[in-house]
């Protein structure tokens, strides 16, 4: 009876040992988790990317805006019309002041061309191009919702200005012509993966920078003043 009782005994400071193992690895993991968001130093963040199908060079229509004419149909009533249209990737760059470990803001650049010859509809001879170039400036918001030492997950969003420069010239016209319309970049989910200098990439996004953006980023640590 008395090997039983201190069996008992064992077993039940046994289980108290373990529940408090487990307890002090909890308490230790969260205070782990909370000295790394307390350690966290505000960044600069830099970017430069190229993006894929931007919208500006869609046929897309948002509300009462066209964001690009069908030149092929001004040129129905003359002799004139329009070959195949190219168009550059979209040319981007952001930064982020990164002021906590999940939240930065900051702004974004955006360059795209697209262009297409004329030709004349009897002899089929080239009598012009159409050229059209979008420059995109607007604020940027990211939200890093998954931050570990080497990879990031985030999302971002950004809305402004965009500037479109035309220059269409035939054998009989050479017009230039600017006008602004609405510029920006929605991204659900993005992957930065390196430290300082990275990589990245934005999956689920729509806007001036394109459907899939790639690119290389460096931060730079803002320094903190000695107290």
């Amino acid at each position: 009876m008395l090997a039983s009782g201190t069996g008992e005994i064992l077993n039940s400071l046994s289980e108290k040992m373990k529940r408090n193992i487990v307890l002090i690895m909890f308490i230790g993991f969260a205070a782990l988790l909370s000295a790394q968001r307390s350690q966290f130093i505000p960044e600069h963040d830099f970017r430069f990317g190229v993006g894929c199908k931007p919208f500006e060079a869609s046929k897309i229509t948002f509300g009462m805006e066209d964001l690009f004419c069908d030149e092929s149909t001004i040129f129905d009533i003359k002799d004139y019309y329009s070959g195949a249209r190219y168009t550059t990737n979209s040319f981007f760059f952001e930064y982020i002041y990164q002021v906590n470990s999940w939240f930065g803001v900051g702004a974004s650049a955006t360059y795209l061309a697209y262009f297409n010859n004329y030709y004349n509809g009897v002899t089929d001879k080239y009598v012009g191009y159409n050229l059209k170039q979008h420059i995109s400036l607007y604020p940027t918001v990211r939200l890093t919702w998954l931050r570990r030492r080497n990879f990031n997950m985030y999302s971002a969003f950004g809305i402004g200005q965009r500037l479109v420069l035309e220059h269409d010239l035939t054998d009989i016209h050479d017009n230039n012509s600017g006008q602004f319309k609405i510029g920006g970049q929605f991204t659900l989910l993005g992957f930065a993966i390196g430290q300082r200098v990275y990589g990245f990439t934005d999956l689920l996004t729509l806007g001036s920078q394109g459907m899939l953006n790639v690119g290389l980023g460096y931060r730079l640590s803002v320094p903190q003043k000695k107290k």
